[in-house]
């Protein structure tokens, strides 16, 4: 069992150039936050290891959160609690398959019960009664909400602005689920940050991300940011044949791996708005890898990923 210790933010940053970037003036590059870790995937590094760490100065002995399917969270959750020695538990929204996909076979191997909600009961997952019911049942256990959306993960994603950042690169560029990333980058730079939100909702994520900041009376340093919520492909796990050949082309010309849920949105986002002018010839952008590659494994053998959740 590892001791939940500091954690690197050594990320590498790698220059992209594809023949739809190149003429429009403008260098982009890619924070590799997928490779930070080969379990702990992206983001999800950055905001579980907090909570880890509060955890174990709380004497917490069980980590709670909640998922779908093929949520990337929860994978990453169950393998943080496999290493560092915490028992975890899924909260599951929908029935029990008859079969298990790759994603909860893994999270049951590293140890993580598994509990399957209907959809009404998962709508509670954010209601403070439900998730004292849920804690009640568990000795000494910390409930951690979906996608990691708490002070904890905010903090820990403040971490992938890195020293001298701010010299280099001109305009920040992620997808969004649950607006924890976001808020962690806005608080931390004063530069430019637009988030691509995956899920379909006029506004949804914007009105999310304010939350999160009020919640928390956490002071936004980004002298500007948005989220754009009009390339969603359809919906949250939604994919069609121009998003997977598209994520099948660049990583032919790039040799970067993405997948459809968030960064295969984000980087057709970016073609959409380096064609539309956006970002003015000249600009240094750094797009935000999140890792979730696992999920790739439901593309690919045809499974229902739409019955992810929002992590």
């Amino acid at each position: 069992m590892e001791e939940v210790t500091e954690y690197s933010t050594d990320i590498p940053v790698q220059p992209v150039n594809t023949g739809w970037i190149n003429p429009f003036g403008v260098s982009v590059s890619i924070l590799r936050a997928d490779l930070v870790d080969a379990e702990i995937s992206g983001n999800k590094y950055f905001k579980l290891l907090p909570n880890l760490q509060a955890a174990r100065s709380g004497a917490y002995s069980t980590l709670l959160s909640f998922g779908g399917y093929w949520s990337n969270h929860l994978h990453a959750l169950a393998a943080a609690g496999h290493r560092f020695g915490f028992n975890t538990v899924g909260i599951i929204r929908g029935e029990e398959p008859a079969f298990l996909n790759p994603c909860l076979t893994e999270a049951r191997a590293w140890g993580m019960e598994l509990e399957f909600v209907s959809r009404a009961r998962y709508r509670r997952r954010n209601y403070a009664d439900y998730q004292e019911y849920l804690a009640g049942r568990y000795s000494n256990c910390m409930v951690i909400p979906e996608g990691g959306a708490n002070l904890h993960g905010i903090q820990g994603c403040q971490k992938l602005v890195r020293a001298g950042l701010e010299g280099d690169f001109s305009h920040l560029l992620l997808a969004c689920g649950t607006g924890t990333t976001l808020c962690g980058l806005i608080t931390a730079t004063s530069l430019p940050v637009t988030g691509i939100q995956a899920l379909k909702g006029k506004g949804y994520l914007q009105a999310a991300a304010e939350d999160l900041l009020a919640r928390h009376r956490l002071t936004v340093r980004s002298e500007k940011w948005e989220v754009l919520d009009d390339f969603h492909r359809g919906g949250f796990a939604k994919a069609d044949k121009q998003l997977l050949n598209f994520i099948d082309d660049f990583q032919a010309e790039t040799g970067i791996p993405l997948e459809p849920v968030y960064s295969g949105k984000l980087f057709m986002a970016l073609q959409s708005l380096l064609e539309s002018g956006y970002y003015p010839a000249g600009s240094r952008v750094l797009v935000i890898h999140g890792g979730g590659l696992q999920g790739l494994r439901g593309w690919e053998r045809g499974s229902d990923y739409s019955d992810s959740s929002e992590s």
